[in-house]
Formats: structure tokens, C-alpha cells, sequence
């Protein structure tokens, strides 16, 4: 059963679905309309009430789990999301076919799964295979986030710019809520780095995408899957969860080393 990830060993069975159509970007910020996007609202937490937990977070860590250890080809991966004091909120189990590891790597499409202590399905991020290249501006990367019931909660997308990264992300009308901005200079093998800032629509910091060194492991090098986030507690859940989905992304694109 799915509760015994949150013990020693992570079984999970979950199954890659088809991807759904992109979402139309329409340019709009909310926080033109009245308000910053990111603010917490009645209606998110009665939407995901399944995510309450998230609702006091103000970091997030995320780590991988090895469980195989040489030239093996691991189509599926596990991670524990926890606090800043090492409770364990949730597991996401990421599926990617075994081909597409090989080939593509940090660039890879794939499917990550939520769950709770309960076992039960939280939210459903899913990441189609795009180009990383900066000049292809059709086939920027990006990440979907949904809801259990396939409810799309938004999108994070990677927008083309000259020499510094940038995602917009983006709620399920295509409403841009928060920007991510990165250093010139990402380099996978730094052993820690702070270089996604999180920005509202008026050009406040406030949040970071992050990784860091858990420490030396004797038993296998996983330096480059321990990174996080860091948002204020007013956030609502939303943007919370869909940068929850932008710290998995970044950490493909910037931090792992597969």
C-alpha cells in the first residue's frame, strides 16, 4: 500500500496518462485586476482541500529516494516532500518511459504523482517533451499541474528570453500569477545554488527555487536531488502547488545530473 512510502520502501502504482492540450496563454496578469494573484483565497483552499496541508508551508524540501543502484534503467523515480522541519507531507512518484530516460535525460517527459499519509491521489503534475533550446520558442518547456479529478489547476510555462531564464506561471484561464526569474550562469554541478526567484506581477521577491548539499552519502552520489522552494505563508494554494511543479521542472533542467 501506498502509506508505506512514508516508511522505508515506496511501492506506488500509478499509471502515465495522456497528455491534454496546451493551454492558451492570454497574457493577462491578475494582479492588474485588483489584488496580487498569489494571495490566498476561500474558494482555492474549498478547491484543494486535499493540499490544506500546504496552507501554513513557507518551505518545502525535496528529496529523491535511490533504490537501484547501477547501469539499470529506472523508468520511475520517487521523491518525499516535507517541511522545513522534516515532516513528510507527501510522496510524488515520477513514470517516464525507459527509452525516453535514455535519450532525453533532464529533457525527458514524464508523469509525477502526489500522495498523501492517507495513500490517496493529491494532485497529478505532467511535463510533455519539448526542445531545450532557447531559440525554438514553440517548443519551450513546460509543466502542467492537476487537480485528482483532472481538473486543471495551471500551467508553468518557459518563455523565451536572450540570457537569463524565465517562466511565467500561469492558473487553469491562463492568468499569470507569478514570475520566475534565474541567474545567466546555471551550472548542474555547483553543489548548492539559490538562482530562481520567485516574483509577483508588481516585481516583488517573494519566494526562491533552490538546491542544496544533503551531505556525503557512502552508498550512492544523489548531491543533485535535494532541492526545494521557499514562498510566504499567504500564499494560496495554487500557486503554491503549481511551484511546487516549477521546482520539479527547474530541477530537470538546471539541477539533475541524469
Amino acid at each position: 500500500m501506498l502509506f508505506r512510502a512514508f516508511h522505508r520502501q515506496i511501492r506506488p502504482t500509478t499509471d502515465t496518462q495522456d497528455l491534454t492540450p496546451a493551454l492558451q496563454d492570454t497574457g493577462r496578469t491578475r494582479g492588474e485586476d485588483g489584488g496580487p494573484a498569489w494571495k490566498e483565497t476561500v474558494n482555492d483552499s474549498k478547491r484543494l482541500g486535499k493540499l490544506s496541508a500546504l496552507k501554513t508551508v513557507t518551505r518545502l524540501n525535496i528529496a529523491a529516494r535511490p533504490e537501484l543502484q547501477g547501469p539499470q534503467c529506472v523508468a520511475r523515480r520517487t521523491y518525499s516532500i516535507s517541511t522545513e522541519t522534516r515532516d513528510r507531507l507527501f510522496v510524488d512518484v515520477e513514470e517516464s518511459a525507459c527509452m525516453c530516460m535514455q535519450c532525453c535525460g533532464p529533457a525527458r517527459a514524464c508523469s509525477l504523482q502526489g500522495f498523501d499519509k492517507d495513500a490517496e491521489c493529491v494532485f497529478l503534475f505532467e511535463r510533455p517533451l519539448r526542445a531545450e533550446m532557447c531559440w525554438l520558442g514553440c517548443c519551450l518547456m513546460e509543466i502542467r499541474a492537476y487537480t485528482p479529478e483532472r481538473e486543471l489547476i495551471g500551467t508553468v510555462h518557459q518563455r523565451w528570453s536572450m540570457f537569463t531564464p524565465y517562466f511565467e506561471i500561469c492558473d487553469s484561464e491562463g492568468i499569470s500569477a507569478v514570475r520566475i526569474q534565474g541567474s545567466c550562469c546555471n551550472t548542474r554541478c555547483l553543489s548548492e545554488q539559490e538562482l530562481q526567484q520567485v516574483v509577483s506581477s508588481i516585481g516583488e521577491i517573494i519566494g526562491c527555487i533552490w538546491k542544496r548539499w544533503p551531505g556525503y552519502n557512502e552508498e550512492c552520489n544523489m548531491d543533485h536531488e535535494y532541492f526545494g522552494l521557499d514562498v510566504p505563508q499567504g500564499m494560496n494554494l495554487n500557486t503554491k502547488v503549481l511551484l511546487l511543479a516549477a521546482a520539479f521542472l527547474l530541477n530537470h533542467m538546471f539541477f539533475e545530473m541524469s
